[in-house]
C-alpha cells in the first residue's frame, strides 16, 4: 500500500513538473514574422490587387452634372436685424475713433429669435461695451474683425442659454 502511494505520488511529482519556457527568440522570430506577412500583404493588396477607376474628364462633367440637377435644400434659419449703430472705439495716440456697425443674429430656432427680440437692448449693449475697448488698428484687419466676431458670439449665447446664436453677419462695418 505504501508503495502503491509512492508509486501514485512519483506520477504526480512527474506530471506537475514545470514546463519549460518558450525562448525569447522564438517569439522574436514570430513576431516578425507575422509583421513582416501583415506588411506584404498590404502592400501586395495596395499595389497590384487593388484597381483604383480611372479618372476622365467626361466621368467628371458627369459628376458634376449630376450634382448640378441635385436641388439645393438651403436651411434657412431665423434672422434678427440690429439697426445701425455708431460707438465710441478705444483712442489711440490722443486720437477719437468710432466705428459705425449694423448686424443681423442667425438663430437656431424661432423660440431663440422670439428672446433676442425681447433682449434686444442686452446685445446692444455687449456691442457697444465690448467694441469700445478695442482700438481701431485691432478692428482694422480681417483677423480682429474674426476675433470681434467671436467674442460677440460667446457674449450673446451667454443671453441665450444653452447657446442659440449660430452666427453674426455684419451688415455695416465702418470704422473712422
Amino acid at each position: 500500500m505504501a508503495e502503491e502511494k509512492a508509486g501514485e505520488g512519483g506520477g504526480e511529482e512527474a506530471a506537475a513538473a514545470p514546463k519549460k519556457p518558450l525562448d525569447k527568440n522564438l517569439i522574436f522570430l514570430i513576431v516578425n514574422v507575422v509583421f513582416t506577412l501583415a506588411a506584404l500583404g498590404t502592400l501586395v493588396y495596395t499595389k497590384l490587387l487593388f484597381k483604383r477607376p480611372v479618372i476622365t474628364e467626361e466621368s467628371e462633367l458627369q459628376k458634376k452634372l449630376e450634382e448640378s440637377h441635385r436641388p439645393l435644400v438651403p436651411e434657412q434659419k431665423p434672422t434678427v436685424d440690429f439697426e445701425q449703430l455708431m460707438v465710441n472705439i478705444a483712442m489711440t495716440s490722443g486720437k477719437a475713433h468710432y466705428a459705425t456697425i449694423a448686424w443681423a443674429v442667425e438663430c437656431r430656432d424661432d423660440e431663440v429669435k422670439r428672446m433676442v427680440e425681447e433682449k434686444k437692448d442686452l446685445f446692444v449693449d455687449r456691442v457697444i461695451s465690448t467694441l469700445g475697448k478695442r482700438q481701431i488698428t485691432e478692428l482694422n484687419t480681417i483677423q480682429g474683425k474674426l476675433l470681434l466676431k467671436t467674442e460677440l458670439m460667446g457674449k450673446f449665447n451667454e443671453l441665450t442659454k444653452p447657446a442659440g446664436i449660430t452666427d453674426i453677419y455684419f451688415n455695416t462695418f465702418i470704422l473712422q
